[in-house]
């Protein structure tokens, strides 16, 4: 005949299962806060051991006007002609010196980034019936830890290319061999007349820190620069 359990029988035996589980969720949870620890730790210094440059993008503002039109394409045949551009972004970025950058940056078409660089080539053509005059606005869209300070962006637009850098921080002018930036956002911002049907501009974008700034400090470690363009036609050429 089988012993009924009191009660209070019963409430001994989940006290003890409770007491087991217990005592296994302490034994658990430590581990569990150590493996996440350890990966937030990671993530964290990978996060600060680089710089990054974010993917560029060029885009042309829409004009509502067939006889008027640019077009987009990473190839000179422009085959696939469209309104917006997007290449790679880089990661894991350090400082170079000017002189690291190889010599065919305006040779190879779309996004051909170096292990601590960035460059895209790509091509704009009048897709219309008339001229246009329009005007290309190289900008800044993200900065983190002032690694600003020490960037360097190349824009070579039908091969001749300028070299543009921030300010230096002590107010002294532009940093030896390169253009001011126009502002805190702007690089640089100008305009193209009388681009006849057909025609086409080669536009190559290029970024890197550059070693030799005195800026370039380790204050900057874990930086982030992304930069964009946009194309807009400006006046009605007959």
């Amino acid at each position: 005949m089988a012993l009924a359990h009191s009660p209070e029988s019963r409430r001994l035996a989940r006290s003890a299962g409770e007491i087991k589980r217990y005592r296994l969720l302490m034994k658990v949870l430590p581990i569990a806060a150590t493996c996440l620890g350890l990966v937030i730790t990671i993530i964290y210094i990978s996060a600060i051991l680089y710089n990054r440059f974010g993917s560029f993008t060029v885009s042309i503002n829409r004009f509502d006007n067939l006889d008027y039109s640019l077009a987009l394409s990473e190839t000179p045949d422009f085959a696939n002609p469209i309104t917006r551009l997007n290449s790679k972004a880089a990661e894991d970025v350090t400082n170079i010196s000017i002189d690291d950058l190889p010599a065919d940056l305006d040779s190879i078409n779309g996004s051909h980034n170096g292990a601590n660089h960035i460059a895209y080539t790509f091509h704009l053509k009048n897709t219309g019936q008339k001229a246009v005059t329009f005007e290309y606005h190289l900008y800044i869209v993200n900065v983190t830890n002032n690694v600003d300070d020490a960037v360097r962006v190349r824009l070579y637009v039908n091969g001749e290319y300028t070299d543009y850098a921030k300010t230096r921080s002590d107010g002294g002018g532009a940093e030896p061999g390169t253009t001011e930036f126009m502002t805190e956002s702007t690089i640089v911002r100008k305009q193209m007349a009388n681009l006849e049907p057909g025609e086409t501009v080669r536009f190559t974008v290029v970024m890197w820190l550059e070693g030799s700034d005195p800026e370039c400090v380790d204050a900057i470690i874990g930086g982030q620069f992304k930069i964009d363009m946009t194309v807009s036609i400006l006046d009605l050429e007959k």
